[in-house]
């Protein structure tokens, strides 16, 4: 039991000597600490040593007054200049473990050294060499112990085996006055080294609270770099298209505005071009999304190698892109030809091999451009114009566009204050069973009589309705006034009325239709809703759901204006459609020799072949009757039989009975007027 306690007690007195030296950053700073020491140390001690060796050069042999001095500061000089030369260098932990073993080696082997040869000198002198021994002595073990505070193991052991040399040789020697002298000096070492103590406890703690203030240092910068990281990747994601990794329109915005500035200011050209990539959308619903974006990649690529160091380009919508040219006037000088070559391959993927077309809107910085909203205006403008230019894809903004903007701005603003049940109208067009010269239907047309602008055409308000959110609105008041129209006809006869993109994507739309059906008590059977390809194709999904809708109570569905927009036949096959209208624009001129020939001829037996109807349209000769008559076409509409009829006129028609011959009402007014407008 005794045994234990006191293994227990040298293992604590141990741990309590060694204090934190095996800390790796205690013993660093020890180490730094003491080599900033030691040349003091060093020098202290030869200083009090070479004044032993004067005071006692006469009385005392040379080899202790000369010969030891000279080793012990040959000894002290070689430590001295190896010291110095460390202090530049930082060691690792394992070499600061061998420093302190060696450290504490040097703790017992210089005292006993130093305290030999300070005793062999006292016999030699007379009392007060003697006391100057003694003193030396002590101040010796002051100057160890504060040199040595901040590594308590060594200053321990210097102390304790300089005193009890000390004390050992006093009390040999018998003289009381220095035994005494050395048990005070042994005491004195002991009360400095306990307060001393204390100074060490305070740099443990220092040393502690700066690793701790260092580590949360280190966090702060590490969580900044993390904050800053996430930062720079918020921003990138926000300003950059996540699948192209183009910028994006909000990264556009800012770098027109900025490029508008300079501009400005230094009378720069600036230049933006906006592109669409013709029938993406139709793509994406026909082939899915993921062959979409294959594509979409291919065209990113394509057009990165192919761009100029001044052009900046972003993705600024699903299949709309911008480019941005400052400084190079002629930048977009050869547009077609640059944008002809970027599509000139087809995009070979694994389903398909696809070829895209375009169309692209370009504007100018000039004096009528007031802001970067100006000219990213005019650019889509212009654009929608190359839109409907198959023939021309890029479109120029000049002056001519900015007064037909001023007339849709004018539009715009009359339509939206308009009084829609008062001004506006519907007007009708007969389709005929040529076989018989038979009606069939009618379409219904939108008329607009504005109290501000007049008469405005539909091909002119119908998209401006679109775009300002009243279309919805305008297509129940038109479909109103037509079902009133249409009690007083014959009860078999069918009603056309055209439905735009909007209508089709806006929930419960439909229910609208249906609850005004009901009110008038139409049949819904009787009511053939006509949508175009690009009404279609603009939301493939949302369309299918509302033509199914309509589909389920009986109304009829007719694909408007087959074969200009971008859908396909796998498309055809997967709306629920009861007849097709084939656009005009196959039907002007057509003869056996002509390019529409061979498409109305195509489209007749795809309608056969599918067992729905088929209603040309547009047909305005009796020469293009009898070529679509040898055709097999069954239904026509156009200024051949009847341009669009008040419902006035319309009524006094079918007092006349419901056949009606070619040429019979021609119009006076010249054929472009004629164009079928959507009534909603």
């Amino acid at each position: 039991m005794g045994s234990n306690w006191l293994t227990s007690a040298v293992t604590a007195f141990k741990t309590w000597v060694a204090g934190d030296s095996g800390d790796p950053d205690v013993a660093l700073a020890q180490y730094q600490f003491i080599q900033r020491q030691t040349p003091f140390l060093y020098m202290m001690s030869l200083a009090g040593g070479w004044g032993l060796s004067v005071t006692h050069w006469s009385v005392a042999p040379i080899a202790l007054t000369l010969v030891v001095p000279l080793l012990v500061t040959a000894f002290a000089v070689q430590r001295i200049v190896t010291v110095r030369r460390r202090q530049k260098e930082t060691p690792s932990h394992a070499e600061i473990l061998a420093w302190q073993k060696q450290a504490k080696v040097l703790a017992v082997v210089s005292p006993a050294i130093f305290s030999v040869w300070v005793l062999s000198l006292f016999p030699y002198g007379g009392p007060y060499l003697q006391v100057q021994v003694v003193f030396t002595i002590a101040v010796a073990n002051l100057v160890l112990l504060f040199c040595l505070i901040h590594f308590r193991a060594v200053a321990l052991i210097n102390a304790f085996c300089a005193n009890t040399l000390y004390f050992i040789y006093f009390a040999i020697a018998g003289e009381h006055v220095f035994t005494y002298f050395a048990l005070y000096g042994i005491a004195a070492s002991m009360g400095a080294f306990f307060i001393l103590n204390n100074h060490y406890r305070g740099f443990i703690k220092l040393i502690r609270t700066g690793r701790d203030l260092k580590r949360h240092s280190e966090e702060l910068e590490h969580k900044q770099d993390e904050t800053q990281k996430l930062s720079d990747l918020n921003y990138y994601i926000a300003n950059h298209d996540h699948m192209t990794g183009l910028p994006n329109r909000r990264c556009f915005l800012l770098e027109l505005d900025q490029s508008f500035r300079s501009a400005r200011q230094s009378g720069e050209p600036l230049s933006l071009c906006v592109f669409d990539l013709g029938g993406l959308r139709a793509i994406n619903n026909i082939y899915g999304l993921n062959t979409g974006d294959q594509i979409l990649l291919e065209v990113v690529r394509r057009l990165k190698s192919k761009l100029a160091p001044q052009m900046f380009v972003a993705r600024i919508a699903g299949d709309e892109f911008a480019l941005l040219a400052v400084g190079d006037e002629a930048a977009f000088s050869d547009v077609s030809s640059f944008f002809d070559e970027l599509f000139a391959e087809s995009c070979q993927l694994p389903e398909a091999s696809m070829k895209l077309n375009y169309a692209a809107g370009i504007a100018h910085l000039d004096e009528s451009v007031l802001s970067p909203t100006d000219l990213l205006e005019h650019a889509v403008y212009v654009l929608q114009e190359a839109k409907l230019n198959r023939n021309e894809p890029v479109a120029v903004f000049g002056p001519r566009h900015s007064e037909q903007m001023l007339s849709h701005a004018r539009v715009t603003q009359a339509l939206q204050s308009a009084d829609i049940e008062a001004e506006l109208s519907v007007a009708f067009q007969p389709i005929v069973d040529v076989a018989h010269n038979r009606i069939t239907g009618v379409e219904c047309l939108a008329r607009w009589n504005s109290p501000l602008l007049g008469n405005v055409p539909p091909g002119e308000f119908i998209p401006i309705a679109e775009r300002c959110g009243v279309i919805n609105r305008l297509t129940l008041v038109l479909l109103r006034k037509a079902l009133e129209a249409a009690r007083h006809w014959p009860a078999d006869l069918k009603l056309s009325f055209n439905l735009s993109a909007s209508n089709l994507s806006s929930r419960g739309f439909v229910q609208e239709i249906l609850d005004l059906l009901a009110s008038f008590g139409f049949e819904p059977g009787r009511l053939h809703c006509e949508v175009t390809e690009t009404s279609v194709m603009w939301d493939f999904k949302e369309a299918s759901r509302a033509i199914l809708a309509l589909k389920e109570t009986g109304i009829r569905l007719s694909l408007d204006d087959f074969g200009t927009g971008y859908s396909s036949l796998s498309h055809v096959h997967k709306l629920p459609l009861d007849c097709i209208k084939v656009d005009r624009s196959f039907v002007h001129g057509i003869r056996p020799d002509t390019a529409g020939y061979g498409i109305v001829k195509s489209l007749l037996a795809l309608s056969r072949d599918m067992g729905i109807a088929c209603v040309v349209e547009g047909v305005e000769t009796e020469e293009e009757l009898s070529v679509l008559k040898s055709l097999g076409t069954s239904e026509v509409q156009g200024y051949l039989f009847s341009r669009p009829l008040s419902e006035a006129d319309l009524g006094r028609l079918f007092a006349k009975g419901m056949t009606l011959s070619s040429g019979t009402m021609q119009s006076d007014d010249p054929p472009v007027a004629l164009e079928a407008a959507q009534a909603g």
